[in-house]
């Protein structure tokens, strides 16, 4: 299938990536131009092969070279002024620093930029290569010192990851899980979505940043993955049990284990089941001898983020603090290792004016291990608490927001704008950290 309107595209270094683009882009219909410093690489493509090995990528490149619409080039200039769309897709190694080495991708923006200064018409590059959140910036800065020229009037600098696995790349270009383009405008990231619109997935047109991030956050996501599989194996290889059997039943779990629902930034975890599976596990671990690295680090990691809670509410200076939701998550009246209740023992140590609203926690009826867990942390909680949502409203200096209760819903329109607004879990998610509006990690 090709696209609607056929594009002229350079595609800047023949590695994996970018062989894999540029002949996926000329089957496509677009024609396109490999710019490469190799002359083995410029010579391959040219020949109709690819300098690496791909099941099926060069069969399908000899397709296109020998149909006109893929070539290569050593010239730079010549690459440029050929075409309108130029794909960066050079490496980025680590330093020894283990920083991220941007030599390659600079050096190719400063070229870029020195054949732009020769063009009359505006010319889009794009960023396939990973780079960290703010490279894209520092690629407008590099062309536009090398080419005189200005961003966005005579050129744009646009994100586009790559979501390639070696061995299955045609495949995952074809059907990739989604395709990002970040961009400064709108309209320049519709020109490089167009580029796609034979392909059927989803397609997130954003900012810059977001495009930059996605990359990482989904390889870390891979990387945590692994290491839990593993440790999971380890586990229970120790206990004889089979970890292939548990983490087949474990992925069939769609809801939750393989799903969006834990996966949004906000507050820590708590309640009766997480912390305490949690520290069974880990004392089992050191019961036989099994190092979890990764999931004895989760609760260390979690107290953080409580702490981090505990010091952006200190940070605003006020003295009357007002928190919505106290128990560990909504619709509960569950209390047990709550995270707020966590919250509001340091904010009282802290010697705050801590009064809590959570619709669904009557002190007087709370038994069992609800009642002993909370009367463990704050004794005297029953005098904290208040009937009525207007009451924190009305009292407080700083409102924190501690889950999404549906009693809670616009509240952000109903605070003053002497009131700072601490909210834990983004209830209003187009909101992001601004004037009065402090979100947690967002």
């Amino acid at each position: 299938m090709t696209s609607s309107t056929p594009a002229r595209i350079s595609i800047f270094g023949l590695g994996y990536v970018g062989c894999v683009s540029a002949t996926n882009l000329a089957a496509a219909g677009n024609t396109v131009i490999g710019v490469e410093l190799v002359p083995e690489k410029v010579d391959a493509i040219n020949s109709g092969s690819v300098p690496l090995f791909e099941p099926g990528l060069a069969e399908l490149a000899a397709l296109q070279v020998e149909e006109k619409r893929l070539s290569a080039t050593a010239d730079t200039t010549a690459g440029i002024l050929a075409t309108d769309i130029s794909f960066v897709c050079v490496g980025t190694p680590s330093l020894p620093s283990e920083k991220i080495d941007l030599s390659a991708i600079e050096a190719v923006c400063r070229d870029i930029g020195k054949a732009i200064a020769q063009k009359a018409t505006r010319h889009v590059v794009i960023i396939r290569s990973t780079v960290l959140p703010g490279t894209c910036d520092r690629c407008v800065e590099v062309i536009a010192e090398a080419s005189g020229k200005s961003c966005p009037e005579d050129f744009a600098v646009v994100s586009n990851p790559e979501f390639l696995r070696e061995g299955t790349a045609l495949k995952d270009y074809e059907h990739p899980p989604f395709t990002v383009v970040g961009a400064s405008r709108p309209e320049d990231a519709q020109i490089v979505g167009d580029l796609y619109a034979h392909i059927d997935a989803p397609l997130f047109l954003t900012d810059l940043r977001t495009a930059e991030t996605i990359k990482y956050a989904c390889n870390l996501f891979h990387a945590t993955k692994v290491c839990f599989a593993n440790e999971i194996g380890r586990i229970c290889k120790s206990l004889e049990v089979d970890s292939h059997a548990v983490m087949e039943i474990f992925c069939a779990d769609d809801k939750l284990n393989l799903s969006p629902y834990y996966l949004k930034p906000g507050y820590a975890f708590g309640g009766s089941c997480l912390p305490k599976d949690l520290r069974a596990i880990m004392a089992l671990s050191r019961e036989h001898h099994v190092a979890l690295p990764m999931l004895e680090r989760i609760l260390e990691s979690n107290r953080q983020q409580v702490e981090l809670a505990i010091k952006t509410v200190l940070a605003t200076g006020k003295q009357k603090i007002g928190m919505l939701g106290f128990s560990f998550k909504p619709d509960t009246d569950d209390l047990r290792e709550s995270p707020h209740v966590a919250l509001a023992e340091a904010l009282i140590g802290r010697g705050k004016n801590v009064m809590i609203f959570d619709p669904h926690i009557q002190t007087s009826r709370l038994m069992g291990s609800n009642r002993k867990f909370i009367d463990e942390k704050i004794s005297h909680v029953s005098e904290l608490m208040v009937g009525s949502l207007d009451e924190v409203i009305e009292s407080s200096e700083c409102i924190v927001i501690g889950n999404k209760d549906a009693h809670y819903e616009g509240i952000l329109d109903r605070v003053r704008d002497d009131q700072i607004v601490i909210d834990l879990v983004r209830i209003d998610k187009e909101r992001t950290s601004a004037d009065g509006y402090h979100g947690l990690s967002w």
